[in-house]
């Protein structure tokens, strides 16, 4: 029987990107963006969000690529955030299929398995985001279309924090990252979006890093009281990135990192008590199903 460290590991490992993942990654997101540049005047585009910043799970979701209008197109900027997002989603949907393409409210999803739901998403890179942007000094602008304006924001201060604070904890931050976002899936995403428990980790995770259960636990722990707290944006210019969490829902947060906290705890202690199959069935139960019991 493999002991709790060695499952935590483990689950590490299974959590990480497979070449055929990495690859199937690469070649979606080169046709979105080949798609895109064919209609719009595009400077430059990149990828963003939490693919870039290495804290994406599986599957892969939510694909964010930036895509910073030229001169030609410094017109949208002028009108509803709304009208640019619409014209990616009839460009997109040229290609992919209308049925297949989703007006967000910063982006434009393309799904790539949408025609067959049921299908087992292992392995599989899932959607893309495109997100319109104009580049300015030392930020960007992007389209809200709640807000009905433009917001600044800065991935690359995102990304700067992340591989700092990564650094800080002996590159064990990124993984448990991951970790608490692949529990955060499981329970039915009562935190989001998911950016946000990156947020909360940035402020919440310090080392000097111990162990991934002690950590995972103490996550637990911190964030029943974090979540009732509004998360500005790390970069310092858009809303808050817990805007999206109403008093319900940080409420049913609460309740579910609870819950969370006490089964850790009890595996915790069933782990020191020398009931290690017990312990691993009950990480198993709380991080889902992707962590190994043996």
């Amino acid at each position: 029987m493999i002991t709790v460290d060695e499952a935590f590991d483990k689950f590490r490992k299974r959590l990480e990107l497979s070449e055929t993942e990495q690859q199937d990654a690469i070649r979606r997101h080169n046709d979105v963006r080949a798609c895109i540049r064919e209609s719009f005047d595009i400077d430059r585009d990149f990828l963003t969000g939490s693919y870039a910043r290495h804290t994406k799970t599986k599957p892969l979701k939510d694909v964010d690529i930036f895509f910073c209008l030229g001169e030609s197109d410094r017109h949208w900027r002028k009108k509803p955030p709304r009208d640019v997002l619409t014209a990616f989603e009839t460009c997109l949907g040229k290609k992919y299929g209308t049925d297949n393409v989703e007006g967000g409210r910063r982006c434009v999803t393309v799904e790539f398995d949408k025609q067959n739901p049921t299908a087992d998403e292992e392995g599989k890179v899932l959607s893309n985001d495109a997100v319109p942007a104009y580049e300015l000094q030392g930020c960007y602008e992007i389209p809200d279309r709640d807000l009905g304006k433009w917001i600044k924001t800065d991935p690359d201060t995102h990304k700067e924090r992340a591989t700092a604070k990564n650094k800080e904890c002996d590159g064990k931050w990124v993984p448990l990252v991951k970790m608490l976002k692949r529990w955060n899936r499981s329970a039915g995403k009562p935190i989001s979006p998911s950016f946000l428990i990156e947020v909360m980790a940035l402020d919440l995770v310090d080392p000097p890093f111990t162990k991934y259960p002690s950590e995972v636990r103490r996550f637990f722990a911190a964030a029943q009281e974090g979540i009732m707290r509004d998360w500005p944006d790390p970069a310092g210019y858009g809303p808050p990135v817990s805007d999206q969490m109403t008093s319900d829902k940080r409420r049913k947060a609460v309740e579910d990192l609870r819950a969370a906290e006490v089964k850790a705890t009890r595996a915790v202690h069933l782990e020191k008590q020398g009931k290690t199959g017990e312990a691993l069935a009950l990480w198993f139960e709380i991080m889902g199903k992707y962590f190994p019991t043996s």
